[in-house]
């Protein structure tokens, strides 16, 4: 017997593991129920992030008047069944099994774990600003620098799992540039967290981006000085822009909404310097596009667990 395909329903959880904090949220069919964020402290164990947003995902289902489906999460980084590779910003993450992890802790076996932008970049091409767009390219400015290819509505993963992370590209002047492959040059360059320590060496500031970038708003030297960062994050966009040739970038993240010091020049550079431009737009999600994204990962995990129910029911 042949049935048509389930639609996608009911609840389910997402969570998103940034730079600097965790955010949770339970969805029903695309409506957020109930929600949290937690934040990271400096220094804490990768053991303890994890206790904590099992603690706080166990408080949100306890809310929940019915049972939740499936789960989402999603973090920086290549994500396989028992390791984490190229996500060093928490000590220890590399060595974690996130999704035995919260399978375990909350009882639930549809557990899903993905990259963050790769995830964030589906949710778009879902229901966001990159529906119908072919291709197209989002890319993420947040602590972390990262994009993602959307072509024929499928998120490119690559090889290993590392397409789009840009933040690991090369920065300097040919004689001064870094091919030893430790760490992740455009992403302490231009992301928030370089951002910010940038600004408190050179301005004074508090060491974070906010700080640099509310500075850059009055004061002369430190427009000058977001734009020169904005002109060498605009070299990586470019190479990505020529390959692609895509129809829209989608820009989210943290440091997208600082739209005159960073998206406008971001713009700017892009339409001189290409014979077809993209057309550049924020993202439907803001900051909560990786949050959208841990939703799309759990529903779809649903929805493919309702499918499988009816097969061995039929």
């Amino acid at each position: 017997m042949t049935r048509p395909p389930i639609p996608a329903q009911g609840l389910v959880l997402g969570i998103d593991f940034g730079g600097t904090k965790v955010a949770l949220c339970v969805d029903d069919a695309g409506l957020v129920t109930a929600s949290d964020r937690i934040p990271i402290r400096s220094g804490e164990s990768a053991r303890s992030v994890v206790g904590r947003t099992i603690a706080a995902a166990r408080r949100l289902l306890d809310s929940c008047v019915a049972p939740v489906g499936a789960v989402g999460i999603v973090t920086p980084g290549i994500v396989h069944d028992h390791r984490i590779e190229l996500a060093p910003n928490v000590a220890g993450w590399s060595e974690l099994s996130l999704r035995d992890r919260f399978v375990d802790g909350l009882g639930i076996p549809a557990v899903v774990v993905g990259n963050d932008v790769k995830a964030a970049a589906l949710a778009e091409a879902a229901t966001g600003a990159l529906a119908g767009v072919d291709p197209g390219l989002y890319l993420n400015l947040g602590t972390g620098v990262a994009a993602a290819m959307v072509v024929n509505g499928t998120v490119v993963q690559g090889a290993h799992g590392a397409s789009g992370e840009i933040g690991y590209g090369a920065v300097g002047a040919s004689g001064e540039l870094d091919w030893s492959g430790q760490g992740a040059p455009l992403e302490h360059h231009v992301g928030g967290r370089g951002l910010g320590e940038s600004g408190l060496q050179r301005f004074g500031t508090d060491g974070s981006a906010r700080s640099i970038l509310d500075l850059a708003r009055t004061d002369a030297e430190a427009t000058a000085f977001v734009h020169e960062l904005v002109d060498e994050l605009a070299r990586h966009i470019l190479t990505c822009a020529l390959l692609l040739d895509p129809q829209r970038v989608v820009v989210g993240g943290g440091l997208s909404r600082a739209t005159t010091l960073i998206l406008d020049p971001l713009r700017d550079r892009l339409n001189s310097a290409m014979a077809f431009p993209p057309e550049i737009v924020e993202s439907s999600f803001g900051v909560d596009a990786s949050l959208r994204g841990a939703v799309e990962l759990a529903r779809r995990a649903a929805a493919t667990g309702r499918r499988l129910a009816v097969v061995e029911e039929d």
